[in-house]
């Protein structure tokens, strides 16, 4: 049985987690995977599980406070941009880089006219060598 005391504190390490997990994905524009989350939630709260950073990630990406990512051959990564863009890929080193998004409103418009349906997102990845790849392989 657990008593007052014990629920309150299990809701606040649990927002307190949320938060830290939250504010990971959010400081950095690197498109964190679970286990960089984890490394430097870590850092500020030594007793959290990897299970528990999974959970509230799954939980912030379920109410639209981050984006799920993956591309080609790589595991799940997060992304803490919301706002309409889109994703450069290198694939020999899997670094990620944000882009703007280019598809005009009128684009979108055209398509759910010509098509009868309504688009509530959309994304559309680029692939390729990034500059130090590109660099290495010249």
């Amino acid at each position: 049985m657990t008593t007052s005391n014990e629920t309150d504190t299990q809701r606040h390490r649990s927002t307190k987690q949320r938060a830290a997990v939250l504010a990971a994905v959010e400081g950095v524009h690197t498109h964190p995977s679970a286990e960089e989350v984890y490394r430097v939630v870590r850092k500020k709260i030594r007793n959290v599980s990897l299970a528990t950073v999974y959970r509230n990630l799954h939980l912030l990406a379920e109410e639209g406070k981050i984006r799920e990512v993956q591309f080609k051959g790589d595991s799940i990564r997060y992304d803490g941009m919301l706002e309409a863009h889109e994703h450069f890929y290198c694939t020999s080193c899997g670094a990620i880089e944000d882009l703007p998004s280019k598809l005009p409103a009128t684009a979108l418009s055209s398509l759910t006219n010509k098509l009868g349906v309504t688009i509530e997102r959309y994304a559309l990845d680029y692939y390729g060598l990034c500059k130090k790849c590109k660099s290495r392989k010249s």
